[in-house]
Parts: C-alpha cells; sequence; structure tokens
C-alpha cells in the first residue's frame, strides 16, 4: 500500500473484526440486531477478500459499493446530519468514509481539516505516532502505559466562527500481530522505550520495518465543544473579574448566544429599589444612568410578581407587543428607546435573597426565547458565584472604608489582630465558642506632642459676642425705625432691654449671657419680625435680617464662622503635615502612633519590642523618635507662623513634648475602639499629660507653654542632660535660638519635681528636607 504511510507496521484493510463482531450478534436475543449481523454476514461471505485484507488501495476502491453497504451498518444514516465521523486506513490518516455532517465540514474547509487529520496523532513532523505502539505494548504484552492525551482541533465554519471538535479514536476493528522479525518487548526495553519517548532511533531499533502488521480500519469521531469552550471562557473571564474583562465578557455571552450584537448588563436590588450595578465597565440596560427606581413602578404587574416576588426569568420575546399590550412602562420604554426587540431578565439570589437582576437584550425579535434561554441555565453556577464574590468583595470595601475612616488599627500593630483574628476564627471552626482576647502591648515608652492654639476659649467667646452684639444692634435699628412711626411701648420695653443685653456683652461674656441672649431672640424677637413680615410690613431690614439668620443656631454667624474657619484650617494643616512626617518616623522604628484634634493637635506614640513583629529593638531607636520628634514640633510651629496671615483670625500656638522614661502598658479598648494606658500606676502619666500644658512656673504665674517656645517637660536628670544635647544640636541646624532655659515646675496632683527645658524656636528655619538622627549628633560633634 504505496500510498499509506510507511513504517515498521504493515497496513492491511480488512473487515475481520467487523465480521466477528457481527457473529457474536447472531445470537443476540434482540431479533434486530440478529437481522443486522445476518445482513453484514451476508455481504462479507459474498466477498472474502476484505475479510480475508488487501493491501492495494485501487483494489480496496473496487469494493466501493460494498463498503458503503457495510459502512451503513456502523454509519447509521438517521444519524449522518448530526455524527461528526470517519473511517480511516490502518495506520493512516486518510479516510475511505464520513458522515454527512463530516462531509459538509470538510467541503467548507478542506485543507484545514486534511492538516489537522495529518497530525490527528503527531504534534510536528519529527515527532513519533505513539498510538499504534500504545496498542501493542497494552494489549499484546499487558504493560500498563498511559499514552492517552487530549484531543482538540479548531476549524472555521462558513461564516468565519472558530468552532473546537475533541477528536476520539475507537480501535475496536483494528489489531496489531508481530511479524517474523518483531523484537520481543522486556520490561527494561520498556523503560529504556519510555525514557527516550521522542528519539526515534530507539524505537527503531525495538520495532524494526515491517516487524508488526496493522490489520483492520480505525474509526474517529468529532465532537462539537465550542459551546463548553465559550462556557470555559466565560467562567475564566468572571474568575479573573477586572474591569478589562467587562468587554470580554460580553463578547464570551454573545458567542455563547451565537448572537453577535446581543448587550448584557446588571442592575442591584435592594428594600425594593433597583441601583446602577457595580463596578467599572458594568451597566445597566433598563435603567436610566444615575437613577434608581422603586421595583413596583420598574413594569408590569406579571414582571413585577415574576421578579421580584417569585424570583423567576422574565423572557420578553417580543418587546414591541409587550409594548403595546402593557401600554408602556419603564421596562418596555427604556427597551424600545434602545431599538431593543427582544430580552430576558434573570433573577440572581444569594443566601435566599434576591441581590441582581441580569439583563440580556437582542435587536431582533425572538433572537431572545425561551428555547434558547436554556443556555442560561448551564451558565447560572458560574454568574451565581461571581455575583456572590462581587457582593462579598464590595461588602469587603465597605468594611475597610468604615475601618480606614472611622475606627481605622495603626499598621504598626495591625499583625497582632489579624495574630488573634486567625486565632479566633480557627477556634469558631473547630466548634468552640471563642472569645476576642483583649490587645496589650507591654514595656512601651511613650511619647506626646501637642500644638496648642492660645487663648482659642477667649477667642471663640469673643467671635461669639461679635456676633451677638451685630444682631442685637440690628434688631435695635429696626425696632427704632418702627416706633417711628409707631408709639408702641412693648417695642420701646425691647429696645431697653437690647440696650442692657449689649452693655452686659461689652462689660462680662459669660455662657449665660449667652444663653438668655438666644432665648430673648428665639421667643421675642423672631416671632415679632416674622409677624411683621405676614403683616405686610415693607422693611428690608427685617427681610435681610431673618434671611440672614442662621436657621440652625438662630444667631448671626459671621465673627464665629472666621473663627471655626481658622481652627479648622489650623487643624487641617498640621494634622496632613504630621501624616507626612509619621512616614519617616515609621522607618525608623515601628511604632503605634495616634493624633487627636482639639483646639490644635496632639498626638501620642509608643515604642518597644513587644509592639514590632519583626525588627529588633534597641534604645538608639527611642533616642532617634525623640529627636525627630523634637524636629517635627519645630517645623509644624514654623509652617503655622509661615500661613498665620492666611487664616481668617489671628492666633498664637504654643509647643510641649512629654518624655516619659517609665515603661507602660497599653491596652486595646475593644469599646472606645483605641489604645489606653493599663494599670493604675501607668495612670499617673495620663494626669500629667492631661495637666501639664496648663502648668505654671513654680513660684509665678506664667505658663511654661508660650508662643515661640518649644517646651520639653521631664522629671529626671538622665532625660535632661539627653534633651539638652538634642537642643544643642538644633541650635547647631537653626531650628532654636541661642537662649535655653530650665525651669521648675509647680506641682501637679499626683506629681512633683517636674522641670522643662525651654528654646526659642525659629519661626523662620530652613526645613532640613531630611530626619535627623543620633548619628547627626555625633558628627557634629
Amino acid at each position: 500500500m504505496e500510498q499509506l504511510i510507511k513504517g515498521p507496521f504493515k497496513p492491511v484493510i480488512s473487515f475481520r473484526y467487523v465480521k466477528s463482531t457481527f457473529k457474536k450478534l447472531l445470537a443476540s436475543a434482540q431479533p434486530m440486531e440478529q437481522f443486522l449481523a445476518e445482513q453484514v454476514l451476508s455481504i462479507l461471505d459474498k466477498n472474502p477478500e476484505l475479510v480475508t485484507g488487501i493491501r492495494s488501495l485501487e483494489v480496496f476502491k473496487t469494493y466501493k459499493e460494498e463498503i458503503d453497504k457495510l459502512m451503513a451498518f456502523l454509519f447509521p444514516p438517521a444519524l449522518s446530519q448530526n455524527e461528526i465521523k470517519a473511517a480511516l486506513y490502518p495506520y493512516s490518516n486518510e479516510y475511505f468514509y464520513v458522515s454527512k455532517r463530516f462531509q459538509k465540514i470538510i467541503d467548507e474547509t478542506p485543507s484545514e481539516v486534511n492538516e489537522v487529520l495529518r497530525r490527528l496523532y503527531k504534534d510536528n513532523e519529527s515527532s513519533i505516532d505513539l498510538n499504534p505502539y500504545a496498542i501493542i505494548l497494552n494489549t499484546y504484552y499487558g504493560f500498563n502505559v498511559d499514552f492517552e492525551r487530549p484531543k482538540q482541533i479548531q476549524l472555521e465554519d462558513a461564516n468565519g466562527t472558530l468552532r473546537t471538535y475533541r477528536m476520539t479514536f475507537n480501535a475496536d476493528f483494528l489489531n496489531i500481530y508481530p511479524n517474523e522479525n518483531a523484537v520481543e518487548i522486556t520490561p527494561e526495553i520498556l523503560d529504556e522505550l519510555l525514557d527516550n519517548a521522542q528519539d526515534k532511533s530507539v524505537w527503531d531499533r525495538y520495532f524494526p520495518n515491517d516487524s508488526w502488521t496493522v490489520e483492520g480500519f480505525g474509526l474517529i469521531s468529532m465532537i462539537d465543544t465550542t459551546l463548553d469552550e465559550r462556557i470555559d471562557e466565560f467562567k475564566t473571564h468572571l474568575i479573573e473579574g477586572t474591569s478589562e474583562n467587562s468587554i470580554q465578557i460580553l463578547e464570551d455571552v454573545r458567542k455563547i448566544f451565537n448572537i453577535d450584537n446581543l448587550e448584557f448588563g446588571n442592575y442591584i436590588v435592594d428594600k425594593g429599589v433597583l441601583f446602577q450595578p457595580l463596578g467599572v465597565g458594568v451597566h445597566a440596560l433598563t435603567l436610566q444612568e444615575g437613577h434608581s427606581l422603586s421595583c413596583k413602578s420598574y413594569a408590569c404587574k406579571h414582571v413585577h410578581e415574576s421578579l421580584f416576588v417569585k424570583h423567576n426569568p422574565v423572557i420578553i420575546s417580543n418587546v414591541p407587543r409587550y409594548h403595546e399590550q402593557t401600554e408602556g412602562n419603564n421596562l418596555s420604554r427604556r427597551l424600545v428607546e434602545k431599538g431593543f426587540k427582544s430580552a430576558i431578565l434573570l433573577p440572581i439570589q444569594i443566601k435566599g435573597k434576591l441581590q441582581f437582576i441580569v439583563e440580556l437584550a437582542a435587536y431582533e425579535i425572538n433572537q431572545l426565547n425561551a428555547i434558547n434561554k436554556v443556555k442560561l441555565d448551564t451558565i447560572m453556577p458560574f454568574i451565581l458565584s461571581h455575583s456572590k464574590r462581587s457582593l462579598d468583595e464590595y461588602e469587603n470595601k465597605v468594611s475597610a472604608v468604615i475601618q480606614n475612616q472611622c475606627t481605622s488599627i495603626h499598621s504598626a500593630v495591625e499583625w497582632r489582630f489579624i495574630e488573634e483574628a486567625h486565632r479566633f476564627i480557627q477556634g469558631r471552626e473547630a466548634g468552640i465558642s471563642p472569645s476576642f482576647n483583649e490587645i496589650t502591648f507591654e514595656n512601651v515608652l511613650p511619647l506626646y506632642g501637642q500644638i496648642d492654639i492660645v487663648g482659642s476659649s477667649a477667642a471663640r467667646n469673643d467671635a461669639i459676642r461679635q456676633d451677638l452684639s451685630k444682631a442685637l444692634k440690628q434688631i435695635k435699628n429696626i425696632l427704632e425705625d418702627v416706633l417711628a412711626t409707631q408709639s408702641m411701648p412693648f417695642y420701646e420695653q425691647l429696645v431697653y432691654k437690647i440696650d442692657k443685653s449689649i452693655y452686659e456683652l461689652e462689660a462680662s461674656f459669660t455662657n449665660n449671657t449667652e444663653q438668655e441672649i438666644h432665648l430673648f431672640l428665639e421667643k421675642e424677637i423672631y416671632p415679632l419680625f416674622k409677624y411683621f413680615k405676614a403683616s405686610g410690613m415693607v422693611n428690608d431690614d427685617i427681610d435681610y435680617f431673618l434671611n440672614t439668620v442662621n436657621q440652625d443656631k438662630q444667631l448671626f454667624y459671621s465673627a464665629r464662622k472666621e473663627y471655626d474657619q481658622t481652627i479648622n484650617s489650623i487643624n487641617k494643616t498640621m494634622s496632613i503635615f504630621l501624616d507626612v512626617k509619621q512616614v519617616n518616623a515609621q522607618a525608623i522604628f515601628p511604632h503605634y502612633f495616634e493624633k487627636f484634634k482639639t483646639d490644635g493637635i496632639e498626638h501620642n506614640m509608643y515604642v518597644g519590642q513587644s509592639i514590632s513583629q519583626h525588627n529588633e529593638y534597641h534604645e538608639s531607636m527611642l533616642f532617634n523618635l525623640r529627636l525627630w520628634q523634637l524636629q517635627v514640633m519645630c517645623e509644624m510651629e514654623a509652617l503655622y507662623y509661615k500661613h498665620q496671615q492666611d487664616f481668617p483670625v489671628k492666633l498664637d500656638v504654643t509647643s510641649l513634648i512629654l518624655v516619659y522614661d517609665v515603661p507602660l502598658t497599653i491596652r486595646y479598648r475593644i469599646d472606645e475602639k483605641h489604645f489606653d494606658v493599663d494599670g493604675a500606676y501607668n495612670v499617673r502619666y495620663e494626669m500629667i499629660k492631661k495637666r501639664i500644658d496648663k502648668a505654671l512656673i513654680k513660684g509665678t504665674t506664667e505658663r511654661i507653654t508660650q508662643p515661640h517656645k518649644l517646651c520639653v517637660v521631664y522629671s529626671t536628670s538622665t532625660i535632661e542632660r539627653e534633651y539638652l544635647n538634642y537642643f544643642e544640636f538644633l541650635q547647631s541646624k537653626n531650628y532654636i535660638g541661642q537662649n535655653i532655659e530650665i525651669v521648675e515646675v509647680e506641682e501637679l496632683q499626683g506629681a512633683n519635681g517636674i522641670k522643662a527645658i525651654r528654646a526659642d524656636i525659629n519661626t523662620d528655619l530652613e526645613h532640613a528636607g531630611t530626619v535627623f538622627s543620633i548619628a547627626d549628633i555625633v558628627a557634629a560633634i
């Protein structure tokens, strides 16, 4: 058979094994099987050469009529339009009989099919077709060698669509047996063959030319797995879940439905309201962009019942007819406006609750219908899984935002919370009822600092006094204008009360004074002015007054607004500056940090080995952080005075640092969502911290904190020597002036023997741009 592939196998075309198969069916209890067997055997008995074997293609082709009849029993005509099947010559990739559907594929792309068959068992020209060897090693010798590998091919159909097929080979009518020159394959030889799977010279040594005969013919079948392939792609893109994949997911859905312009969308259902979907590149088809809609006003009663009550899919195969029959609704109008002619709405439930509606819409009537809707059943598990994951991810993002904005856990101590969370989850999954243990860090040293606004309470009271005084004077002018045209004793009494209130404001402003004026305005003035306006009195001042009044606080809000803006601006500026500088501090050594906005900015730092999970703590880390704190406090005050002229109210600030050299324990308060010092002795630190900014220099009435001065409070001589070295270094960097003083601090409740170092801050200092370190001090000496 010169036309067939040469090699170690001698091919013989034979129906011997077809005959033996049908001979067995003669004894079948099924009359139809007996009848088929008689028909096949009758043909073979009349043509014995088909059984004994043919070695020439020319001879074989002379039996075309008989072969077509025999193949009809293996290729049922009734299935030929659906089955993709072919009969191949032995040890060959050439076919001599194919089903009608296979023939149609061949006709559409003959070159591609032939190329695929040529590579049916070989990856390339140099590789070896191991299938015949597998039959010999496993069937003849009884070795259990796995030569199976998936065979998938892709071919374009007449429309240019790439389709995927899985190929299988049937060797029921094929046999391989040894010839005289065959080599006996021992286990040792098998090992050598498997170790050299693609070395042709090794296989040729043990399988010389014509050493084995391949008799019979093979059958190949192809199954169209295009839909499965598209579903796998759809699943993959859902799992990847990136914003770039939204377009690819749409293309996947279009391929699954074989509709090139199919549109795909979804929207959220929450508490009877429909919202735009989550994620970038995802849109709702039947909701107006940026709008929400109640379920009840979305569509007709039938659609509402099916989707939102029974949670059943809705199929609208003819949108124009549905729009006409329902006399129009939000759903049908949106579909018609966009030119859609058919649609499917698919409810998605997660944990028993309706969460999403998936939308599919097409531009032709009946393109989407109850029949092809079945395809959704195949991809539904993946849609559900993706929807659940998307919802979980969104909820996690919400939690992260809340965590970040409201109750954030500092990154330096987050590891300990994660560690405790893992323990908690493991215990819960083990079936016990764990409790979340308190988080503590022992033997940590605190660093406290504050930049405080001087006279903030007085400035606030003065702003309130100005606003109230302005309001009272304007009211007095209005009443005097009214008295000029109407002589009313009650109005005169009101003018007297206003004069009295203005005097009290100027003489001695108190909270009682403010409350009394508020009550006076609320109970007597506002109702009267509203009466004036309702009675038709034309007075621009009354209109202006009523429009100017802040309706929430019932007072003029001019000076107070400037004060609030100043405080907010100062706090914001200082807070952002401190956050930026904290990045450098964390690089020195990881530590817990927190800040508070009051009338100024306070910050706490706690450093020690227990806070760091991996870094090794050394005392020099504390010294570097103390120097960093001094540097930043100087820079913060200098920054403030640089921008002071930009603030509506000109205020001064003071800077204070409390140095405490006794190790503490801090504990996370779950209820309060922050760390606090733990233990009775440790509370002494908190008491000092709360009272120290108002403390006086011993024997004087002067506060230890003063504008333009950096004040460091301490209680031991060791700290004094350490900080004097720091101050000397800061002098060399022009951060502070030459005047450095040490003062004693008045006795505080629970603390005595406290001292303070004060130095003038250079408000025109030039920022170093780098973090000062102990190494810089050593280098400067």
